[in-house]
């Protein structure tokens, strides 16, 4: 061997070594990042139907906003997969008396830009969430808070003014996260927007926001939690029609939506490539009575339009798996969560809906419209809620009462939901609206105030019962839940009779993935947990890693 042989051969062997090393080190690297995974990609893709508010938990109170803002910041509390409350950024917590709730802060925990998380970042984001000048969306959870303060070094008090069941709540959605003061302080006005971005303690930290297009996340390397996520990177696509959103999973341009549309559930189901999680959710689909105008302001009318709607033959053949059927209660058993076995009873006791035109037609006549008369809908661009209004349209035909179908863009719709657009005499401008609402908290409580204490923009009814009222507040103020559920069987007997709204269907909650993957389930309090930190291929062992 010549000196040139030999001084190749050392090359080759020299060459060879360094890419043992490097494939060694990749490999190490690999199980951290997902590069190189069982998918071969780094990047898991969502898609979301429109795009966010704003990139700030203070304004995450929606179904697109929250699970891009859920991966970049923190509550002190979280909902587990069961909806009860853990620790999260607080470490423990405890009601010491009737208003008084101390919480333990986890001294361990960093932003992603390494900077610790101090006492000062979460009194700040409290304060900040709950002043009313600041426009939050979380603010009216504070409402009923006197005093947020520290009361050592890791430790913070939090006094109401008066009992509240619900307060416990609170600090496990979007109105309990932390953002960096430091961060929030020096951002200023662009705090959330696409240019100022948001720092927080989550698995992944904004990367950029191109509005009405896409939002790209990178894996949080400081992350303080175990596991930052198995991929390095996450984007949500905005895809707004419906059709092209479900193509775009279907042919793997997408691996995950949230809320796949109504309309197309069966179309998903049937596709062999695609898997489909589901929960019963908290929410409803209601038409509201619009209590405040004639002829809706007299109790018969509203009965008869009740009796008129064969809503059995809507749930068989128009809303399908997209809901279970409504019942008079305005919640599914999902929010049967304080002495569940006592509500199934109450329920059961309550007259069970019947299609009944011919007794329609006499509460009519008795209420002084035996003619019939002729009244509006208001709707969003809802597929299924079109085909709803539709059957809805003809089944009154039936009891003579001509119904007229205004469909309005999703912030109009809103907008009469909430009580901004109002008619000349300074009531809601229509005459009824399908609309959507759902429970913020775990507890059955929570539906029935929105929807029926009078004064509340949430009351698409406009229903003002002055007892109704009194028992309400009076139930939210008592600990013993016996005592509570007495008074809400009692202001049910009430509303029951009333009827200021029909419940349609408790809309159950949908995640639509390719089969390739997993990790990513649905459960009832989706828009306050859900993580995409869990996704991974399914032939990825990541499972078995975790139980072990």
């Amino acid at each position: 061997m010549n000196r040139f042989t030999r001084l190749l051969s050392l090359l080759m062997c020299t060459a060879l070594l360094f890419t043992l090393l490097a494939s060694c080190g990749d490999t190490e690297d690999d199980s951290k990042s997902g590069i190189g995974s069982a998918d071969g990609k780094d990047t898991f893709v969502v898609a979301l139907d429109s795009d966010i508010v704003k990139l700030d938990p203070a304004f995450a109170y929606d179904y697109t906003t929250n699970p891009v803002v859920n991966q970049i910041t923190q509550s002190l509390l979280f909902y587990d997969e069961n909806n009860q409350l853990q620790p999260l950024l607080a470490s423990s917590w405890e009601q010491v008396d009737d208003v008084t709730y101390v919480y333990q802060i986890r001294d361990d925990v960093t932003f992603s830009d390494g900077t610790p998380m101090t006492m000062d970042d979460v009194i700040y984001s409290l304060e900040r969430t709950s002043d009313p000048d600041g426009a939050s969306y979380m603010s009216s959870m504070f409402t009923n808070v006197d005093t947020i303060e520290a009361t050592g070094d890791w430790e913070l008090t939090i006094k109401l003014r008066e009992p509240d069941a619900t307060w416990q709540y609170v600090l496990g959605t979007t109105a309990g996260h932390v953002v960096s003061k430091a961060f929030a302080e020096e951002a200023g006005d662009k705090f959330g927007t696409a240019e100022g971005g948001l720092l927080g303690t989550g698995p992944y930290k904004f990367v950029s926001w191109q509005n009405g297009t896409q939002i790209d996340l990178t894996r949080n390397e400081n992350y303080w939690g175990e596991d930052a996520g198995y991929y390095d990177n996450l984007t949500f696509k905005i895809i707004a029609e419906d059709a092209t959103r479900v193509s775009a999973l279907q042919n793997g341009d997408i691996d995950c939506t949230v809320n796949p549309p109504e309309s197309m559930l069966d179309s998903i189901k049937a596709d062999e490539n695609l898997s489909m999680t589901d929960a019963a959710g908290f929410g409803l689909t209601y038409l509201a009575f619009n209590t405040q105008k004639e002829p809706f302001n007299n109790a018969d009318v509203r009965n008869a339009i009740y009796l008129a709607l064969d809503l059995e033959s809507m749930q068989e053949n128009l809303i399908k798996d997209a809901g279970m059927a409504g019942t008079p209660l305005a919640s599914s058993d999902a929010l049967f969560t304080i002495e569940p076995e006592r509500w199934t009873e109450y329920l059961g006791k309550l007259p069970a809906h019947t299609y009944d035109p011919d007794a329609a037609k006499e509460l009519l006549s008795k209420a002084g419209y035996g003619d019939g008369f002729t009244c509006n809908v208001v709707i969003n661009d809802s597929t299924l809620r079109n085909s709803m209004a539709l059957a809805m349209q003809d089944q009154l035909s039936k009891v003579g009462i001509t119904l007229n179908i205004d469909k309005v863009s999703g912030d109009e719709h809103t907008a009469y939901q909430f009580g901004d657009i109002l008619a000349e005499d300074g009531l809601r401008n229509y005459d009824m609206i399908m609309a959507g609402w759902e429970s913020d908290f775990p507890d059955p409580s929570s539906n029935m105030e929105s929807l029926y204490l009078s004064g509340l923009t949430s009351n698409a009814a406009d229903y003002n019962n002055p007892e109704v009222d009194k028992l309400l507040k009076e139930q939210k103020a008592l600990s013993d839940p016996a005592a509570r559920n007495d008074l809400m069987f009692q202001a049910y007997d009430i509303i029951t009779k009333d009827t200021p709204y029909v419940f349609m269907y408790y809309p159950i909650k949908h995640i639509a993935m390719n089969k390739a993957y997993t990790g990513v389930t649905m459960n009832a309090a989706w828009s306050w947990n859900i993580q995409f930190q869990d996704a991974h291929p399914v032939d990825s062992g990541a499972d078995t890693e975790a139980e072990g």
